[in-house]
């Protein structure tokens, strides 16, 4: 069965590159993506049918039907990082145009994903609020689970909360398993050194064996298991490669997200590391894919 497959909020399309990965046959029949940077790498790299801007201008009745739906609805309005003011921020409204295509056009499957910090949101409430508006489609098996990047094969501290809806079968959550040793996502072919005001104010603090810290972002707690696991990639973020003494580059941070390093960067460096801070984590949609929408598939 060819999967017929639509992301909105696409960034640079991690569920696309969870398919093609997975080597399953499938048609990408459109993807949403208002930030032009992330539209040129879309471009580049993937060939959706139909390329929407601003999701919210668009008329969801001339959105085609697809079977697996994939949104990471933007994470600003609930970022602890951010201003945290939810639906109260514009960009909250994106979620229930979501929704809306759900509702609609009833793909047999969707995922949707955002930041852990969105549970705890104005003391409970924008999480019941989403809740109870994907409960008010009808028809879906509907569940939830905080699922970590590192617990799935990529050693990336990466907590997010991913929505599972099914309208056939009953939905099937991934094993953990054993991560990866985080030394084979150093790129040793890049062994330019760096200077980092940041880095000399606070490496005598972070543990000799340490291989990736967070210089923007750089708590005590950051430096757990930092021989073990990189710190959250983030759109901001500046991770400190500590082996080459240097900060991590973009191949090192789409190995960390699950992209395979042949992906087309046709953006600035500082652009192309903000897209991966933002994208979803490939290796996790994959092992969500398989287990929920591919039968007798097996890796």
């Amino acid at each position: 069965m060819k999967i017929k497959v639509g992301t909105d909020c696409s960034g640079i399309e991690a569920p696309i590159e969870a398919l093609i990965q997975l080597g399953v046959e499938f048609e990408h029949v459109f993807s949403s993506e208002i930030d032009k940077f992330a539209i040129q790498s879309i471009k580049a790299n993937y060939n959706p049918g139909i390329l929407y801007g601003d999701i919210m201008k668009r008329d969801v009745r001339d959105v085609p039907y697809v079977d697996l739906y994939v949104a990471g609805f933007p994470c600003q309005p609930f970022s602890s990082v951010g201003k945290k003011l939810g639906f109260k921020d514009t960009r909250g409204s994106v979620f229930f145009a979501c929704t809306e295509y759900i509702r609609t056009k009833r793909p047999k499957m969707f995922i949707l994903e955002n930041v852990k910090h969105i549970l705890h949101l104005d003391k409970g409430v924008v999480w019941k609020t989403i809740l109870n508006e994907l409960s008010k489609i009808g028809g879906y098996t509907i569940e939830w689970r905080l699922l970590n990047t590192c617990d799935y094969g990529i050693p990336q501290n990466r907590p997010r909360v991913y929505i599972i809806g099914r309208l056939e079968g009953r939905i099937c959550w991934p094993i953990k398993v054993e991560c990866k040793n985080i030394h084979d996502f150093i790129d040793k072919e890049d062994k330019v050194a760096e200077n980092s005001n940041t880095w000399s104010k606070h490496k005598h603090n972070v543990p000799a064996d340490a291989v990736f810290v967070n210089v923007n972002f750089i708590f005590k707690k950051s430096y757990k298991q930092s021989n073990k696991i990189c710190p959250a990639l983030l759109a901001k973020s500046r991770i400190w490669n500590c082996i080459n003494h240097r900060h991590a580059n973009v191949k090192e941070c789409l190995m960390l997200q699950g992209f395979q390093t042949s992906f087309k960067q046709v953006v600035s460096k500082n652009q192309m590391l903000k897209q991966i801070g933002n994208s979803m984590s490939v290796n996790v949609i994959k092992e969500l894919i398989a287990h929920n929408l591919l039968l007798n598939y097996t890796y």
